[in-house]
């Protein structure tokens, strides 16, 4: 605050009843906060600002199954959404199966769980279910 003269009252509102009296106001939630700054000879000045806060972090895997019974070709494409778009990944998976990468490759049949975590902690999660066909059954020739 600079002008009128020095000494100055604050007085804030904003969402669910948001009140303060502080110079500088911390930790709020999104939303529109009005401020009304009084010097010591009466004099006012209003201002308001809005904080607004990204989409909730999420994430769509496209999955693709395993081609045959047994093998690891499967592969996972994940598209991060929301947040402040940069982005850690944590996958897990059957066998202790762990990787920090986007998209997966080489995978075998099982379920794989991602957490997507933004830059500013903000953490979303999705799942994909990779299959395989049931294995060939076993043919005997008979002469």
């Amino acid at each position: 605050v600079s002008g009128g003269s020095t000494s100055y009252t604050y007085s804030w509102t904003g969402p669910n009843s948001f009140t303060a009296t502080t110079e500088d106001i911390s930790t709020l939630e999104a939303g529109t906060y009005d401020v009304t700054v009084t010097d010591s000879l009466g004099c006012t000045q209003t201002a308001q600002v809005i904080i607004t806060e990204p989409a909730v972090v999420a994430g769509t895997i496209t999955g693709t199954n395993v081609s045959c019974n047994g093998d690891a070709t499967g592969a996972a494409d994940l598209t991060p959404t929301g947040g402040d778009g940069s982005y850690i990944f944590s996958w897990t998976g059957p066998g202790a199966f762990t990787s920090g990468l986007e998209d997966l490759t080489g995978l075998a049949a099982g379920t794989y769980d991602v957490t997507i975590t933004d830059g500013n902690g903000c953490t979303g999660t999705a799942q994909v279910v990779i299959t395989e066909p049931t294995p060939l059954l076993a043919l005997e020739l008979l002469r």
